[in-house]
């Protein structure tokens, strides 16, 4: 688990392109196995997710980025 932890904070949006990726490859093979049926458009859906997802990783990052900009300690500042 710790390994995953490390990777998630070093590459999240690799990490959230496998992750919705298996998720649609296990949702299409469950599709065709159960209805031998293949939806094209449920692509569109998983594009759009994954769209909104990055966005939120980009958004998660930046507010740490600022974050960390804001902490830092000034010596010798006077108020």
């Amino acid at each position: 688990m710790n390994f995953y932890k490390k990777f998630y904070q070093k590459h999240p949006h690799f990490n959230v392109l496998i992750s919705l990726s298996i998720a649609s490859l296990i949702g299409i093979a469950i599709e065709y196995f159960i209805n031998r049926d293949f939806i094209g458009s449920g692509f569109y859906t998983a594009a759009f997710l994954t769209l909104l997802e990055l966005l939120r990783v980009r958004r998660e990052r930046n507010k740490l980025k600022s974050k960390e900009k804001s902490q830092y300690d000034v010596d010798g500042e006077k108020d």
